[in-house]
């Protein structure tokens, strides 16, 4: 069934079909061919090749730009001190840079050390930064992953940015080899506070229901992938020594039987299974405003 389903649309995709606004423009059901051929159309148009560095990319995107940062503070208060810090880099680097958070006590800290920031929880709308001018540039670094609410983001893309604005977001890449062989084996070492993992065909659709369009997307290169989740891994099998056998009710091997975890994930090859492109640690999407579009009042 599958294969006759990538037939299908391999041969709608032949078809010169115009990318649509949002797949119910096209079809009823978001199984129709003609639904997948069009966010197929939509994600084949974005893909770029890997870079070298999100850090990296993100700074050069946001040079001499106007620039919100979502989610700003770093995980401890002594990260700000570092050089490596992406909120530091990017405030040198832009024209403005605007930081917002939830967290009133790391943010008194970074507005102490001379960043301009404020305390808003943008599930709640805009608040006070609809007084802002329009950004060029919103970041979400890192953060997809660790907040409940992914529609904050694209509702704020939509009310904040200039017309040519991007928002730009990065996050762990769910398909990194290392990072499916870890949960195919039922491994734990992902960082504890993570509750979702973002696709590409899921941005796609988000940033469509807002109005947007998925421009760009990519994966950091697998050979530049930081050496922390095997780190991890280790101390996490270091604290696991002598009580890894648990028992787990879903196991295959049937819930009276011990099932061992093994803490260690692989990792993957500097190039990826023959025709894999997106098998870096980190992904990278950018998304735009439609061409066309316009602010909401």
């Amino acid at each position: 069934m599958k294969n006759v389903a990538s037939q299908r649309i391999s041969q709608a995709l032949a078809e010169d079909w115009p990318i649509p606004g949002r797949w119910s423009d096209v079809a009823d059901d978001p199984n129709d061919v003609r639904a997948l051929a069009g966010r197929a159309r939509t994600l084949r148009a974005a893909w770029r090749e890997p870079i070298a560095d999100r850090a990296e990319f993100i700074v050069d995107r946001c040079t001499g730009r106007r620039v919100l940062d979502i989610g700003c503070v770093a995980h401890d208060v002594e990260r700000m001190k570092s050089p490596q810090w992406l909120h530091g880099r990017v405030a040198a680097a832009a024209s403005s840079c605007l930081g917002v958070d939830v967290l009133p006590e790391g943010v008194a800290r970074m507005v102490e050390a001379g960043y301009d920031v404020v305390t808003h929880d943008l599930t709640q709308g805009p608040g006070p930064l609809a007084d802002a001018e329009p950004f060029d540039v919103i970041v979400a670094g890192e953060l997809i992953e660790h907040v409940p609410s992914l529609d904050m983001l694209f509702t704020a893309a939509r009310d904040l940015l200039g017309p040519d604005g991007e928002l730009i977001i990065t996050t762990p890449n769910p398909w990194a080899p290392h990072r499916v062989a870890a949960g195919q084996r039922g491994d734990c070492w992902e960082n504890a506070d993570h509750i979702m993992f973002a696709f590409p065909s899921g941005i796609a659709e988000l940033a469509e229901r807002h109005g947007l369009i998925l421009s760009e997307a990519t994966t950091t290169r697998p050979e530049t992938r930081s050496r922390r989740p095997l780190e991890m891994a280790r101390q996490v099998r270091r604290h696991l020594r002598g009580t890894a056998w648990l028992r787990l009710g879903f196991a295959t091997r049937g819930p009276e039987k011990p099932v061992r975890i093994h803490a260690e994930p692989s990792l993957p090859s500097t190039r990826g299974p023959r025709g894999a492109i997106f098998v870096g640690e980190t992904f990278v999407y950018v998304v735009r405003r439609r061409s066309g579009s316009t602010p909401s009042a």
